[in-house]
């Protein structure tokens, strides 16, 4: 699985005017699964989509920018439309049981591999 963060990906993607920013991510693994939490502040859980499509797994969120009520705005300078990054997921993920949890700004993806990529203990037999 290739969960490193490629270091020629730029950090800011435009896509027809709106400004998607690659958000900060940290990275687990045990034996039996790996977990991705992603900062990814100024979403609501709604705003959140998670996809795995052939191996690729993207994660976008869209922040909403609400005007406030009463006042007419003079400057603008807060242009973020949401979050993206995409992960080769390389076929070790079992892509059925992936689970996700949203709270306060933080996401968390489990990802459990599947089940020749977990680590197998053999037992040796003393004769």
């Amino acid at each position: 699985m290739n969960l490193r963060k490629n270091e020629n990906i730029q950090n800011v993607e435009t896509t027809r005017g709106y400004s998607y920013v690659a958000p900060d991510c940290d990275i687990f693994e045990t034996d039996g699964e790996y977990k991705i939490v992603f900062d990814i502040p100024g979403v609501e859980k709604d705003d959140i989509n998670i996809k795995v499509e052939k191996e690729v797994l993207t994660v976008t969120a869209e922040c909403k920018k609400e005007p406030v009520e009463g006042y007419g705005c003079v400057n603008d300078e807060f242009d973020l439309s949401g979050y993206t990054r995409s992960f080769n997921l390389n076929n070790v993920v079992d892509t059925t049981k992936i689970e996700a949890d949203y709270k306060n700004g933080t996401l968390e993806l489990t990802l459990p591999k599947k089940e020749e990529q977990k680590t197998k203990e053999i037992k040796i037999k003393v004769s």
